[in-house]
């Protein structure tokens, strides 16, 4: 499998490519980035699956003094209720261990995550769901305190715009929670919303 990651700050790739990504970064993109992983088959590099999040620079907001959830609101509506939910969560707001309260830690809401049917049942979105935290911290050097995900099952139409898929009976809707609860994210209250807080003690 091949990992390719991009975001609106970094260009990465890792193992092969032909070409490097174009380095895009904007300054003004100080207290938070897009971020993203594509990965590919390696013998037909037919895409397996996509990953989209929003990035949160925890450290540079609260020494700021900014407020991450008005941040988000700037951005976009979606984005502005996940964080909203996500910061005022007990998943959030638990003690950090001591390693990881060392460091510049990010948030991070998933805006997507999506495997394409070819390459469904293998056990892919659980492999991305598990180790999501180290891709970031390779790829992008964020040390994540959080991810939070509203699971919605959505698909790419032919124009590349993502509609929401036909789900009877939301059995896609609940496999995408049993996967996500198996990786260990946990329900914020009676919300949509599902949270991992990667810097705790277990």
């Amino acid at each position: 499998m091949i990992l390719k990651a991009f975001s609106s700050r970094h260009s990465m790739s890792i193992y092969d490519i032909d070409e490097p990504f174009a380095e895009i970064i904007d300054e003004d993109e100080i207290y938070s980035f897009i971020g993203g992983f594509d990965f590919h088959d390696e013998d037909t590099e037919e895409i397996i699956a996509t990953v989209r999040g929003i990035f949160f620079d925890e450290d540079k907001i609260l020494n700021e003094d900014e407020d991450i959830v008005a941040l988000a609101d700037a951005l976009d509506g979606d984005v502005m209720g996940a964080m909203s939910v996500l910061t005022k969560s007990k998943i959030h707001n638990q003690e950090l261990n001591d390693e990881k309260a060392m460091l510049p830690l990010f948030s991070c809401y998933i805006q997507r995550i999506y495997v394409y049917p070819k390459f469904r049942g293998s056990g892919f979105a659980r492999y991305i769901f598990e180790n999501l935290e180290a891709i970031c911290l390779h790829s992008f050097n964020t040390p994540i305190h959080s991810f939070v995900i509203y699971p919605k099952p959505q698909q790419p139409d032919v124009n590349e715009n993502w509609d929401n898929m036909p789900d009877k009976d939301d059995m896609i809707l609940k496999r995408m929670i049993g996967v996500l609860k198996k990786a260990g994210y946990k329900q914020i209250g009676k919300s949509g919303y599902y949270a991992l807080n990667c810097a705790i003690d277990k």
